[in-house]
């Protein structure tokens, strides 16, 4: 895959659902094969302590419903602040998956037409890097979710974003620059926790926020948090 493709397929799907299983919140994530495990990586504030997730798989045409992974908690670290003085949340949660756990990118229509399916990537270690000036990122996922209960559907539109470049290190998080205005957060509501991406297919951060005024993207330290999924399997 070239790099817009791995943008647009790498982001695995997340919903929340409610006390009746119907979908009430979403984020993104994307899968990782970490020595002889598979995970489901997203950021922090999207799981936060909630069991109540699911990743979502693909529609089954046979019996009319969407396939989905129900999630356990997610597990998440912390750190110390800069002063030393308080542990707060990382900005980074992780959910084992089956080893042969597979999803995938489903673009169907309002009326259950199939537009496009195709299999989500699994990223390795050899897949993430460091974010430099030079590189143009990009990122997608699901955004402005509308529920139908009339007909027992949850509507969203696959966003796909190009063209950020790598500005900062700043509080454990990498800065990026958009190339336009800042929409409006309801623009990227959803998209935390999706897999920012550069022209050379690394990996280099999770999404974890925005600024309207400073027209940035805000990602995680990924390299850094990645390494803590070996205390979790020894």
């Amino acid at each position: 895959m070239n790099w817009q493709e791995l943008i647009k397929y790498s982001t695995v799907p997340l919903r929340k659902l409610d006390d009746d299983n119907m979908p009430c919140g979403i984020g993104s994530g994307c899968l990782f094969d970490f020595k002889d495990y598979r995970f489901l990586l997203t950021v922090f504030h999207v799981a936060e302590k909630s069991a109540k997730w699911c990743a979502q798989l693909q529609f089954n045409d046979e019996i009319q419903k969407t396939e989905v992974l129900y999630l356990n908690k997610f597990s998440f670290i912390g750190d110390f602040t800069q002063d030393k003085k308080r542990i707060t949340d990382v900005e980074f949660s992780f959910h084992p998956v089956p080893n042969d756990f597979k999803c995938f990118f489903h673009h169907r229509t309002w009326d259950g037409k199939t537009l496009e399916l195709k299999e989500r990537p699994v990223f390795t270690v050899n897949d993430v890097g460091e974010p430099d000036k030079q590189t143009y990122y990009g990122f997608s996922g699901e955004i402005k979710p509308t529920s139908i209960p009339d007909l027992s559907a949850f509507e969203t539109e696959i966003h796909i974003y190009h063209g950020l470049k790598y500005d900062r290190f700043e509080n454990d998080r990498h800065y990026f620059k958009m190339p336009e205005i800042h929409p409006g957060h309801e623009w990227f509501r959803g998209c935390s926790g999706a897999p920012i991406i550069g022209e050379n297919g690394k990996v280099v951060s999770l999404v974890c926020g925005g600024c309207t005024e400073k027209n940035e993207i805000y990602g995680n330290n990924l390299p850094k948090c990645i390494r803590t999924l070996d205390y979790f399997i020894e």
